[in-house]
């Protein structure tokens, strides 16, 4: 195979499992187990690398390098973003438990005291 075709091929594969993923997380169906779109990203990165260290060109190489580059950040934030989900964890669609806490005037409120009135809940993921 050309290194040409292999830099298109590369491209192709981390593309079209990185709109898949896109997708899945979208729609909130994240697979529990992700190995499959490890070793498909693996496979798009090498096929990348591949292309570009047998001489590609341009028109193979520019995708082969955005593979590689693709590849490479979603192998990353794979390995330092793994969210852990509790066993006790409120599932997509599950009716949320009642639980306290303050409210922006720093009073405490019950999420059974809202029962009956449009109430909307702001979550913040901390980044520290």
């Amino acid at each position: 195979m050309s290194a040409t075709l292999l830099g298109l091929l590369a491209l192709l594969v981390i593309a079209g499992a990185a709109a898949l993923w896109f997708r899945l997380a979208l729609a909130v169906r994240l697979p529990k187990n992700r190995s499959g779109f490890i070793f498909v990203w693996v496979g798009g990165t090498l096929l990348g690398i591949a292309a570009l260290s047998q001489g590609a060109g341009w028109v193979g190489g520019i995708p082969a390098g955005l593979a590689v580059l693709v590849g490479a950040f979603l192998l990353i934030t794979a390995a330092i973003g793994p969210q852990q989900v509790a066993a006790d964890a409120v599932a997509v669609g599950e009716p949320l438990r009642d639980f306290s806490a303050p409210d922006e005037n720093g009073e405490i409120i019950g999420l059974a005291s809202t029962a009956g009135r449009p109430v909307l809940l702001k979550f913040f993921r901390g980044h520290w």
